[in-house]
């Protein structure tokens, strides 16, 4: 097997473990608060990308590097602000919806790329905001903003600071060790999270039954360490042993896995806005991306 083939394969598991979160985080929003369940998912995640990043050649000066600390807290503050506004998203929408508006930060990133960049936008990308907007009309009801849910609005909050993470990763500095850069990003999360918990009295800690619940502890465990810690280890490890067209393709059908497991192993409804609404979506991803 080549290196490309094994590397496709690597992230197309990480792509399937991204889809899988959607529906294991929302089982066990039902049973514990959204902050503490981010906090623990984190925490653990941050043990072992520190280990992880620890365990390389020169891990140690990588990580403490002061610019590394400086830029991984300052993309951080971005990912919490993903992370929280997806999870209180997902309290009162589908994993399914909630995965294909999570995906518009593929459309967001070159359109806001405009007044943060001073880039011009493509007649691709124009066609690529309008193909979004329509199957955000239909994933969320032909009436689109005259009933759109508080769910789907955080989400969509949750889509701009992915974009915005994304956008500031290249422009504040591209050369940084990518391991060391996460493992900051994903303690500054875990570090907010539990900060966050613990001055949101509306938050507090559940019961120690509810942490030891099989979907609590599913969605810890997996999400902790397959979806977050393995997935950020395999980027840095793996991205750049394949095309960048490769790469994007296999991230585009993180909303594809997520409706597709969402629907046979959690039991939510198969509509054709659904259907519809994800399709126009994945096609405004497809466009807007520029290695395609």
């Amino acid at each position: 097997m080549s290196q490309r083939t094994l590397a496709n394969l690597i992230l197309l598991l990480v792509t399937i473990a991204w889809g899988i979160t959607f529906s294991l985080t929302k089982g066990a929003l039902a049973i514990v608060a959204v902050f503490p369940y981010l906090a623990v998912r984190f925490l653990l995640a941050a043990t072992v990308m520190v280990m992880m990043a620890l365990a390389r050649p020169g891990g140690r000066n990588k990580l403490v590097s002061f610019h590394v600390l400086k830029v991984g807290f300052a993309l951080g503050v971005l990912l919490f602000l993903s992370y929280a506004l997806q999870t209180l998203g997902l309290q009162s929408i589908e994993p399914a919806i909630s995965a294909f508006l999570t995906g518009l930060n593929v459309v967001l990133v070159p359109l806001l790329a405009i007044p943060l960049l001073g880039l011009s936008a493509s007649r691709r990308t124009w066609i690529a905001v309008f193909t979004a907007l329509l199957g955000l009309a239909l994933l969320d009801g032909v009436a689109f903003l005259s009933h759109w849910s508080l769910g789907s609005l955080y989400t969509v909050g949750c889509a701009v600071f992915i974009a915005l993470q994304i956008i500031y990763v290249d422009k504040w500095d591209p050369g940084i060790d990518p391991l060391a850069l996460a493992t900051v990003e994903i303690i500054t999360v875990a570090l907010l999270s539990l900060i966050t918990t613990l001055f949101l009295h509306t938050q507090a800690w559940s019961p120690i039954s509810s942490w030891l619940h099989p979907m609590v502890i599913c969605a810890v465990v997996l999400n902790g360490l397959f979806g977050t810690a393995f997935a950020y280890w395999a980027q840095a490890h793996y991205q750049q042993k394949t095309s960048a067209s490769y790469v994007a393709l296999i991230f585009t059908l993180e909303p594809v896995f997520a409706a597709i497991i969402a629907v046979i192993f959690f039991g939510e409804p198969l509509t054709w806005s659904l259907v519809l609404g994800g399709f126009l979506i994945i096609s405004s991803m497809l466009l807007a991306d520029d290695s395609l």
